[in-house]
């Protein structure tokens, strides 16, 4: 590429941002009208369970499903497992108040959303934030998503939990307003100790989940307490909408011709940005470069495949386009960490309705 030809294209690259970000406080909020059809909300939710201590919540649309199971552990604190294989779902939730979110992610990808800013947890990551009222809607990139959930709404909640526990000392709010009170979201990237707090909520026994969850969200809080912001916030990844925007449009278009071989200086070209800036937001977004998504978008067809239907791992198979089991179970595997087999049993508990 001569000289001109790269100053032209900047030239055009810098235009169409401009003229993006003109647009993009419309198109961010335009996507969930126009896509209303595609969110799963309550109004398409079945509950199960114990109101006063618990309940579960099985989400289903033309894009996949969810199961959300949430646990009241004290007054004004809930602890939610999330299984989530759609783009997103909508809460639908006026639930008012000061409220602390605290997400982990165990798989997959979640997009959060804090004013203009949209950042990204990663498998081991956690992320803290304060809101006035709780977040109706959460979305997956990836499509495939397993983690927990702690929402503490401080206006409810106790003020301290020492009198759960005489030595946690330990306030929510100071907790919360010490690492994200500057109104962004506190950001630890997959770091052991934190590990180790959530993988022994991933395997609680029945028989005495209710006070293990009580002891497991006092450590967390005293953990959280002892964190110094300064020394452990992660690094800032986080995306402008006009990142999003082009990162959401190229995966729109690269699912909807699946079948063609696509190089990324022809989708530059398209969207009239640099290979590098379309590459970059890409991969801010869904976490791999373009042409890894598209694999991994097969896998998760796959998988719905295996949780809603009889058909055998091979017949699954060829449909990916895949004519040898073993391939296909050694690709899948590396997507989403278990063979065919193992994902439909340990997976195949949400019934199509």
């Amino acid at each position: 590429m001569n000289a001109d030809t790269a100053k032209t294209l900047k030239a055009t690259e810098l235009k169409f941002m401009k003229h993006t970000e003109e647009l993009l406080d419309n198109v961010i909020s335009l996507e969930n009208v126009i896509s209303l059809e595609n969110v799963i909300s309550l109004e398409n939710v079945i509950s199960t369970g114990n109101e006063a201590e618990n309940r579960t919540y099985l989400f289903q649309n033309n894009n996949g499903d969810a199961e959300i199971t949430v646990y009241t552990v004290f007054p004004g604190v809930e602890l939610i497992y999330n299984s989530v294989h759609t783009d997103r779902f909508h809460l639908g939730s006026d639930t008012e108040g000061n409220i602390i979110e605290i997400h982990h992610c165990r798989e997959g990808r979640m997009e959060q959303q804090l004013k203009n800013e949209f950042f990204y947890l990663m498998p081991g990551d956690l992320s803290i934030s304060m809101r006035s009222k709780k977040a109706e809607e959460y979305r997956f990139p990836l499509h495939h998503y397993h983690g927990i959930s702690i929402i503490i709404n401080t206006d409810t909640s106790p003020k301290c939990f020492s009198c759960f526990l005489k030595d946690v000392n330990v306030k929510p709010e100071q907790v919360a307003k010490r690492l994200c009170g500057d109104g962004k979201s506190f950001v630890i990237r997959s770091q052991n100790y934190i590990g180790h707090i959530f993988s022994e909520l991933y395997t609680v026994p029945e028989s005495y989940k209710k006070g293990y969850y009580k002891i497991k969200i006092l450590e967390l809080l005293l953990v959280l307490s002892g964190i110094d912001p300064n020394e452990n916030r992660a690094a800032s990844l986080s995306l402008s909408k006009m990142q999003v925007y082009l990162a959401k449009k190229t995966e729109a278009y690269l699912s909807a011709n699946m079948e063609q071989k696509i190089t990324v200086a022809e989708l530059s070209k398209k969207f009239h940005v640099s290979q590098t800036h379309l590459q970059n937001a890409f991969r801010g977004v869904y976490g791999v470069p373009v042409f890894s998504y598209i694999r991994i978008q097969k896998m998760q067809a796959a998988a719905l495949q295996l949780i809603h239907t009889s058909l055998t791992v091979m017949e699954i198979a060829g449909g990916c386009g895949y004519d040898n089991a073993s391939k296909f179970a050694s690709a899948f595997r590396d997507i989403m960490g278990e063979t065919p087999a193992e994902y439909r049993k340990m997976h195949g508990r949400i019934k199509e309705q």
